[in-house]
């Protein structure tokens, strides 16, 4: 298996490369990629911290923790039961699992773009046929119905969402994810949905899981995002098909063995309390509401950039008119003198489009003078004062 590096990740490292200080552990530059919640401490979770005589060792179930998976199921109000649900380490690997389980050589995948590069990748790895299913801005990033149906075939094993969508945070209602559903239910295909985001929502309310949408829907996710978690390694998959997450349980086994890490569920059991878990969310939101705000104005005075507002998560993706490549434009953003971090669309297949994120894991103070250096490089572009340089 050979699996080549995307421009995505190559991006990223040249971000942490160029922007972020190991020894002290923060950011150098002003970090206008942020796409996560509030971090919390192990002390704001399980208040005293963690038990001293807790073991570090493995939990006992292949499953993963039950009152763990109960806890999830409440809290996410999936309409499955907790036998339903896998834990796994982070949704990455819940995607993983997924497509590994359902793709076989020559078979084929309808994968949305822009969204997240980990299942185009996989699709390659498992030498499947990945057929692109494009976002469009002027469908608020959501993606025609009539094209997705016109991709399906006999040999499309699955359609892959990310919902709420990275980089756009577009989200489907309840109406056009049963339409995508039935859509791959003509086929027998399963839709695997990243949720990753979803409890971010705009609205304050959550958008549709497809776990509790569709008999073959597949939801991953995990506390990373919302919760700021990052560094907990712990995330799953729920779908009312048991039989596949059975499947997906047993390849677990050859990649990680069955259980999880202890210290990890205990956390992940703390946070995942219903009452405690909305209320971070929520704090999360309230948080962020400045981000959004002060990203909303200057995109509303703006006379180069423009955007859809997300309707979900910490993640939007602006056009901007200038004659240049958006890679070329973020690598002169990030060096001196503006050091200010977006992604270019180019990494997402989009040109002249940015992933700009405003998580409240960055300062507002760091997006005032994210977005100000922006400015700045708008009027010295326009002035011809920037030597474009690799």
């Amino acid at each position: 298996m050979h699996i080549r590096s995307q421009k995505l990740s190559d991006f990223f490292n040249i971000g942490r490369d160029l922007g972020w200080d190991v020894e002290q552990q923060k950011w150098t530059v002003n970090q206008l990629i942020g796409p996560e919640g509030l971090s919390y401490t192990v002390g704001d979770i399980i208040p005293g911290g963690i038990p001293e005589d807790l073991p570090i060792i493995k939990s006992g179930n292949r499953y993963g923790y039950p009152p763990l998976r109960e806890r999830i199921v409440e809290t996410m109000e999936y309409d499955v039961d907790a036998d339903h649900m896998l834990l796994t380490l982070g949704t990455q690997m819940s995607n993983f699992l997924a497509f590994a389980t359902l793709l076989e050589p020559g078979d084929e995948a309808i994968v949305e773009t822009p969204s997240w590069e980990q299942p185009r990748v996989l699709c390659e790895a498992f030498r499947a046929d990945c057929k692109l299913i494009r976002r469009e801005e002027e469908l608020d990033w959501k993606f025609d119905l009539e094209k997705l149906e016109s991709l399906m075939g006999p040999k499309v094993k699955l359609i892959y969402i990310c919902h709420p969508n990275n980089p756009t945070g577009a989200c489907l209602d309840e109406a056009e994810l049963r339409a995508v559903c039935d859509i791959a239910a003509k086929h027998g295909a399963y839709v695997v949905s990243d949720e990753i985001y979803r409890g971010m929502e705009w609205s304050g309310d959550p958008s549709p899981s497809v776990a509790n949408t569709y008999e073959r829907g597949v939801s991953t996710s995990s506390i990373s995002k919302i919760l700021g978690m990052s560094g907990t390694r712990l995330g799953w998959l729920a779908t009312p098909d048991r039989d596949f997450m059975e499947r997906c349980m047993e390849l677990k086994y050859y990649i990680t063995l069955h259980q999880l890490s202890r210290l990890d569920e205990t956390v992940a059991m703390a946070a995942m309390e219903r009452q405690k878990f909305w209320a971070m969310a929520r704090n999360s939101m309230r948080v962020a509401k400045a981000n959004y705000d002060l990203v909303t104005k200057w995109m509303e005075n703006s006379d180069v950039f423009r955007w859809v507002p997300p309707k979900g998560g910490f993640l939007s993706f602006p056009h901007y008119d200038l004659d240049i490549p958006s890679w070329d434009l973020c690598i002169a953003l990030i060096k001196e003198p503006y050091r200010t971090y977006l992604i270019p669309g180019s990494c997402y297949g989009y040109e002249n489009y940015v992933r700009l994120g405003f998580g409240p894991s960055t300062p507002t103070e760091d997006v005032r003078n994210g977005l100000e250096q922006l400015s700045a490089f708008i009027d010295d572009y326009r002035d011809g004062k920037i030597a474009l340089s690799a």
